[in-house]
């Protein structure tokens, strides 16, 4: 009887330790900036500006291959963050740790804090304000 139970013993065990898998083919995909980003929020300033947006109020394009940022704006200008409608050159430089992106030459500079499911930038130059995207 005892035999039994060693060899059902046995057996489970090898089955459960043959059965775990290893999941290292599942690489991290690498986050890219390309595409869509719809502006949500924009956060910050002198006046502690906390306003959200609808998707498709304002979009930005990124195209990497020829470095060009569509912006589609419904609003205008209506803080010191917003781009107006129109098409742009961008690039993204690394500083240490940190992203920066440059749209328009060195016209406009915002510090990447996120690029995940959200994209996150701050215009530290320009009274901290910071906007969030989402695809």
């Amino acid at each position: 009887m005892k035999t039994k139970v060693l060899v059902s013993l046995l057996i489970i065990g090898i089955g459960l330790l043959t059965s775990c898998g290893n999941d290292d083919n599942d690489l991290p995909q690498e986050t890219t900036f390309d595409g869509t980003w719809n502006l949500i929020n924009v956060h910050g300033g002198l006046a502690s500006v906390n306003r959200d947006y609808s998707k498709g109020e304002v979009k930005w394009i990124f195209n990497k291959t020829d470095n060009t940022l569509s912006v589609q704006n419904k609003f205008g200008n209506d803080n010191a963050f917003m781009l107006q409608s129109g098409f742009y050159t961008f690039k993204i430089e690394q500083n240490g740790e940190t992203q920066i992106l440059f749209v328009d030459s060195n016209d406009y500079r915002m510090v990447i804090l996120s690029m995940d499911n959200n994209l996150i930038i701050s215009d530290d130059l320009n009274d901290g304000f910071t906007a969030e995207f989402k695809r």
